[in-house]
């Protein structure tokens, strides 16, 4: 029967590697390469097979494959980057076998067939073209690819490979990487015989002996990241603001912040997307006052969490909404906000208008984030700021708008009443409901991962229901004390971030989309519409001791050509509306 794996065997499992892993060769979506490719590749020819992107490589003969004897894989027909069942990678490779191979002539004379240890021997020729590909390139003759020291690895055999077979596949997951003390990483893999899965690998293991984490990240540097001579200040102290000491961030006047007093804190990881600040401009620290700029930095790894997690190898808009804010954040406690206060404050947004004019993917780089204070107000004990802000790659704009917080104490965010005037359309109770997407939220691409799943469950979807007539959805989720968002924003003040509130809203249309026009062939759709003005308002907040959150969209318009949907909603926690969302777009 071959290899026999149950469901159980193949579910979803995290993959492991370091926090504060950062990937190295950018790759954007699924590839496949030749046997032309492959033996450019063998050559030690990295542009010809993986593109120009490792022409900036500075190697001049990097390692690379066996040849000869050991040319173990043809072609390489699926590298999708985030796929497999660990979401860090997953290969598929295939070789063709001839009659007259020396590895059947040889094993043995009257009873020819494929040596185990070479079925092994393929597969981490596989894994080696991931790793490869994720930009792990050592030179020939100073390093070598070696198996990980003590790791137990397990080969099961249950078929073989013969002369009558035609073509053998090999599919690789990477499941762990680290550099402790060389870069390293394990996998599991199958090896089909025309398509019947007969061996099966798991803690496949391969280090590149000789290298180090540092040498690998300096080879990739260059790629889409700004010369950093001006770090005015560095992830070390931005995290230190997050989830450590204050001032080690800004110094003795936020030492009072160290134990005393609680202050309004940045996001801590994995939800923290600021690396760097470069510039200040037009301001002084410890003064509040409006015409402040800062421009900051954040690489983005192209194996990150939330690539796995959105089930598309584009950035959550939750994610860019962050690069977004988060600087905003940074500005007004580098001004000394909390300490225009004798009361600990907590720092909240309060709504604002933005476009997004392109999508992130796991190549784009470097995002650079310009932000300006333009208002500063106050009223009742609360400080009201707004600002504008632009995020861009590589000098083009990538998501721009403005937007507001406010500083607040722990008295008056328990006095919030919600939205006032709610006008929620209703389902029409006169037409049909497609009962097929009732219960729980889908858990397979196009649909985000657990991490980033904000709907459970959909309560009520009329695809011509609305105000509209247009589509009408509304989905939960149960509000759970240990979410993991709640640790990382904030350290201190635990709260639901509005970020994944809005995300919430788009993965309800991810359902009418995908309801209306199937699922998306592409890993790359699923965006805002590129230019389209969106608005969101909050008047409230979600935290660990709520229990039910509930989010309704309502489509406004649809345009089938395009595959595109504009649609208003809310958000409300334990029957109260504290998020408005309105013009949100989504196409693909």
């Amino acid at each position: 029967r071959g290899i026999v794996q149950t469901a159980l065997d193949r579910r979803p499992m995290p993959g492991k590697k370091p926090a504060d892993w950062r990937g190295l060769a950018p790759v954007s979506s699924v590839e496949s390469y030749s046997s032309t490719q492959l033996s450019a590749l063998r050559q030690g020819d990295l542009v010809t097979c993986f593109g120009p992107t490792f022409a900036q490589v500075p190697i001049r003969s990097p390692l690379t494959l066996p040849g000869g004897l050991l040319t173990l894989v043809d072609r390489v027909t699926e590298f999708d980057p985030i796929g497999g069942r660990f979401g860090m990678g997953r290969i598929r490779a295939e070789m063709d076998i001839q009659p007259n191979d020396w590895f059947l002539t040889c094993h043995f004379v009257d009873d020819m067939v494929m040596p185990g240890t070479l079925m092994y021997e393929c597969c981490l020729h596989t894994l080696r073209i991931l790793l490869l590909r994720f930009g792990w390139v050592g030179e020939r003759g100073r390093h070598s690819w070696q198996p990980v020291l003590g790791v137990r690895s397990q080969l099961k055999c249950r078929g073989q490979v013969t002369a009558q077979t035609r073509t053998v596949t090999y599919e690789v997951w990477l499941k762990e990487i680290g550099d402790d003390p060389e870069p390293f990483a394990l996998a599991d893999a199958l090896m089909y015989a025309d398509g019947k899965p007969i061996v099966e690998i798991t803690n496949l293991s391969l280090r590149l002996a000789g290298a180090t984490r540092t040498e690998l990240e300096r080879l990739w540097q260059r790629h889409g990241e700004t010369p950093r001579t001006n770090v005015l200040f560095d992830r070390d102290k931005i995290t230190a603001f997050a989830i450590g000491k204050p001032s080690e961030a800004f110094g003795d006047r936020y030492r009072v912040f160290d134990g005393q007093r609680v202050i309004a804190r940045l996001p801590g990881p994995p939800f923290q997307f600021l690396d760097r600040i470069v510039e200040i401009k037009d301001c002084q620290a410890w003064k509040l006052e409006a015409g402040a700029k800062i421009v900051a930095e954040y690489d983005v790894p192209p194996e990150e969490w939330y690539f796995q997690a959105n089930g598309m190898a584009v950035m959550p808009f939750a994610v860019l909404l962050e690069i977004a804010l988060q600087p905003c954040g940074w500005l007004a406690a580098y001004l000394g906000s909390a300490l225009t206060s004798d009361q600990d404050l907590s720092f909240r947004n309060l709504g604002g208008t933005a476009r997004q004019w392109a999508p992130v993917t796991p190549s784009t780089g470097t995002l650079r984030t310009q932000v300006r204070l333009t208002r500063v107000s106050r009223s009742g004990g609360m400080i009201i700021q707004n600002f504008d802000f632009r995020v861009s790659a590589r000098d083009q704009t990538v998501y721009e708008g403005d937007t507001y917080f406010g500083f607040f104490t722990r008295a008056q965010l328990a006095q919030q009443v919600g939205l006032r005037d709610v006008r929620r359309s209703e389902p029409n109770p006169d037409l049909p409901c497609a009962s097929r997407w009732h219960g729980k939220y889908p858990d397979r691409p196009p649909f985000p991962g657990a991490m980033l799943r904000m709907i459970e469950q959909i309560e009520f979807y009329q695809p011509r229901g609305g105000t509209q007539s247009l589509g009408w959805i509304r989905g939960i989720k149960t509000v759970r004390p240990d979410e993991w968002f709640f640790k990382a924003h904030f350290f201190q003040d635990p709260v639901w971030p509005g970020s994944l509130g809005l995300e919430a809203f788009l993965q309800l249309l991810k359902i009418i989309a995908v309801d209306r026009w199937g699922a998306p062939a592409s890993k790359n759709s699923f965006s805002l519409v590129p230019g389209a003005t969106h608005q969101w308002v909050y008047r409230g907040q979600v935290i660990p001791g709520h229990e039910r959150v509930v989010v309704e969209a309502n489509v406004d318009e649809v345009d089938d050509a395009q595959r595109s949907i504009r649609a208003s909603g809310y958000l409300g926690v334990d029957g109260r509306w504290i998020y408005q969302m309105s013009d949100f777009t989504l196409q693909g």
